[in-house]
């Protein structure tokens, strides 16, 4: 491949989010109960993340394009937790590999002001 996927990680195993009163928690037709929040895990819960750090770079720096956002966003993220430990795929144990986690998991204060950011021109 001459892509590398994904970009970026972020938060999306255990997110507490708001849920529909339709149906219960499990999503089964047999739980009566209702809740207004639950916990969900998936890209529908990570992609949120990044949406909304890509509005608040926006916000912060309003001539950026889309391409900075995104250059930004990758030049910050990190590949290790602060304990110096590295990002572990979840299914191997193993430390992961960049065919896992991209430029690493977004970290919103430094990319904010990321010093150097790639833009796209026409």
């Amino acid at each position: 491949p001459e892509i590398l996927k994904p970009d970026i990680i972020a938060p999306g195993v255990n997110i507490l989010a708001g849920w529909t009163g339709a149906v219960g928690p499990t999503g089964l037709e047999e739980d009566d109960r209702r809740v207004g929040f639950n916990i969900i895990s998936g890209t529908s819960m990570s992609c949120p993340h990044v949406s909304g750090l890509a509005a608040l770079l926006k916000g912060a720096h309003p001539e950026w394009s889309p391409a900075a956002i995104r250059s930004a966003l990758m030049t910050t993220a990190y590949t290790a937790y602060k304990n110096g430990g590295a990002i572990q795929d979840v299914s191997t144990g193993k430390p992961s590999t960049p065919l896992d986690h991209g430029a690493g998991h977004v970290d919103p204060v430094p990319a904010l002001n990321p010093g150097l950011v790639y833009d796209i021109t026409t």
